[in-house]
């Protein structure tokens, strides 16, 4: 056996042991199964007070469709005199009202502040006095919380604590309660949020989602110690997907990542969002993403039982289409992924390994042992120092070097389906062991709750293209076994020949698909309206959809050119470069961390599969097309 199969071997040996890290991964996301829907109360209480439904009868009908936990902000001035609670009035304002009345005077003009009218609940006026603590004011027989100016602490904005009364009714319909907290600007206030927060800490009340835009004790002294106290006490936070607060991360690290992921759907932002769409989009997120909790928001606009009624059918129609293994209720932290140091050590030694086997595409040896050097020093390095950077990088080197390789190395022309199909799998597999080097890498929870991330998703899709496209243009130039000096000989003549318009019209058409192609890479991309009910009719019918780009461009390709270059080498190189995708796609694939492990195997899984078929028909039709083509030369000739 030569030098190189026994590497390969020790490679794939490596892996086999290192593999209980992925493993540790895969059993904490199939575990994690439940989920929920969240919708706020106050917009609960906006189809309350524009109809003439009671708010027992909204919330029976949404947890009989399927409602399972309702979110509660904290309430503040300003919002109780929204709800009718209390009014508000400065101190010119009460003046003014008061100028032709027996209690003209009564208000001090000089001293500026807020007269807050007494609510009649009880639980009102005890959230206020233990709040902003205010001076009591009796103007004739109406009495006032007076709120001066002075007051730095509090302002009308000010979260002052949370709705007895709501969460009374919340829990009287049996619905689980997600304490919404938003960053007040002082510490005081932030405390007694805190304070109430851990006397109201049982059971049905253990998590909170962040509002606005930073994390409560954001940029305050106590900040950490607050969080400590929450989590101590039993709570844990929410993550909204693309859309993290100021301070989350540090959150994040100082609980061990015990979030919950959040997707937000809200059709009032989102008007052109349509019903089916949206419970596509929840199936999706659950299904796809480790998304746990689904906020979403009632229309506001138009007709409120209309718009409770779309609501009840969202909720029914999510129950209806989310795969049966999920179930609905309240979503669980996922288990603890703590990979051993020794199977990251081991993971790393293949990867090092693996990049010298990758090496043989350059000749000159002291190149490849620079680059096992480096890879040995990047290891070394985080074996040292604990630092992900270091993992980062690793990763990224081999996501974007093993679908280059695998097409590099795998393309050995053939007209014979047995012999192509060989080295279609021998390629599959080269990327294969850089996808487990890079997840069994990238493991913990760190990653699966989106906080840590793959880095350099781009370069995975640019880099392997320009280096087929090297590959090509060495094959076409026949010099990839001739000496430097021939290479670079050739080379020269090149860069001397005329410039045609041809070339320029060429080079314009290549780099505007260039283009479109990196528009279309991440999240960001424009899809047809066609194309997207073509996407959801694969999902529907495989669970998850193979990329497009993979099966119906990239693998057909790559098995379209193995068998052209059995004809003719140097032009079935170049299919070599649309070939790549597939691979470079498959690898990318598995670098969205936060997507469970199983359903990107199931994906790419279908790619390779359906790739290989349709390559196959691709391979028909140029059969078809070659021989048609040739008779009309033949003919004409």
């Amino acid at each position: 056996m030569s030098k190189q199969k026994w590497l390969w071997g020790i490679v794939v040996l490596l892996l086999i042991i290192a593999s209980p890290g992925i493993m540790m991964r895969w059993n904490a996301e199939q575990s994690n199964d439940s989920y929920e829907i969240v919708i706020p109360y106050d917009e609960i209480q906006t189809v309350n007070k524009e109809s003439d439904l009671t708010m027992d009868k909204i919330l029976s009908s949404l947890k009989d469709a399927g409602l399972t936990s309702v979110s509660l902000e904290p309430l503040s001035l300003r919002e109780m005199e929204h709800q009718g609670l209390i009014s508000t009035y400065n101190e010119s304002e009460l003046a003014a009202q008061l100028r032709f009345t027996p209690y003209k005077g009564a208000v001090d003009v000089n001293k500026g502040g807020y007269y807050i009218s007494v609510p009649e609940d009880a639980s009102y006026q005890q959230l206020i006095k233990d709040s902003i603590q205010p001076e009591e004011v009796q103007i004739g027989d109406e009495s006032f919380y007076f709120l001066p100016s002075t007051n730095h602490r509090y302002d009308l904005k000010t979260p002052l604590g949370y709705d007895k009364l709501a969460m009374d009714m919340i829990n009287k319909h049996d619905l689980s309660l997600i304490f919404k907290v938003e960053n007040a600007t002082n510490k005081v206030a932030n405390e007694k949020i805190v304070k109430q927060l851990l006397e109201l800490k049982d059971s049905s009340a253990g998590r909170l989602l962040g509002s606005g835009t930073e994390a409560i004790g954001f940029g305050q002294n106590s900040g950490n110690a607050m969080v400590e106290k929450l989590s101590k006490a039993g709570y844990y936070f929410y993550t909204i997907e693309s859309n993290p607060l100021k301070g989350e991360d540090k959150i994040a690290k100082s609980t061990n990542y015990n979030m919950i992921r959040l997707h937000s759907i809200n059709v009032n932002r989102e008007t052109k969002l349509k019903l089916n769409a949206s419970i596509d989009r929840t199936t999706r997120a659950v299904k796809e993403r480790n998304i746990r909790s689904i906020f979403y928001h009632i229309k506001t606009k138009g007709n409120a039982e209309k718009n409770l009624a779309e609501t009840i059918d969202y909720l029914t129609g999510v129950q209806k289409q989310m795969p049966n293994h999920f179930k609905s209720g309240t979503p669980e932290l996922f288990d603890v992924v703590a990979v051993p140091t020794w199977v990251t050590a081991l993971v790393l030694l293949a990867g090092i390994l693996f990049t010298y086997l990758m090496s043989e595409l350059v000749k000159w040896m002291p190149l490849r042992i620079t680059a096992v050097v480096f890879m040995s020093a990047l290891a070394i390095a985080y074996l040292l120092l604990k630092s992900t950077i270091f993992l980062q990088a690793f990763a990224l080197i081999i996501a974007v070097m093993a679908p280059t390789f695998a097409v590099i190395k795998a393309a050995k022309g053939s007209t014979h389906i047995a012999s192509i199909l060989l080295q279609y799998l021998k390629a599959v597999g080269i990327s294969v062991i850089g996808i487990v080097i890079v997840i069994g890498l990238l493991n913990g929870n760190a990653f699966m709750t989106g906080f840590e991330a793959f880095k350099g998703v781009k370069l995975v899709y640019v880099v392997p293209i320009a280096g087929v496209l090297l590959f090509v243009m060495l094959e076409l130039n026949r010099i990839i076994d001739q000496d430097l000096k021939k290479t670079l000989s050739n080379t020269v003549t090149l860069l001397n020949r005329d410039l045609k318009y041809w070339h320029v019209l060429l080079l314009i058409v290549v780099a505007g698909i260039g283009l479109f192609y990196i528009s279309r890479t991440g999240n960001s991309g424009s899809v047809s309206n066609a194309e997207l009910a073509f996407r959801q009719w694969l999902e529907n019918i495989l669970y998850v959809r193979p990329r497009t780009k993979e099966f119906l461009i990239g693998f057909p390709f790559f098995v379209l050119a193995l068998y052209v270059m059995g004809i003719n080498r140097k032009w079935g190189s170049i299919l070599l470069v649309p070939g790549v995708i597939g691979f470079l796609s498959i690898v990318n694939t598995f670098t969205h961390l936060h997507i469970p492990v199983a359903v990107s195997a199931l994906r790419t899984l279908y790619s390779v599969s359906l790739g290989f078929v349709v390559g196959l028909v691709f391979i028909l039709i140029f059969k078809i097309g070659y021989r048609f083509i040739s008779k009309a030369i033949a003919r004409w000739s």
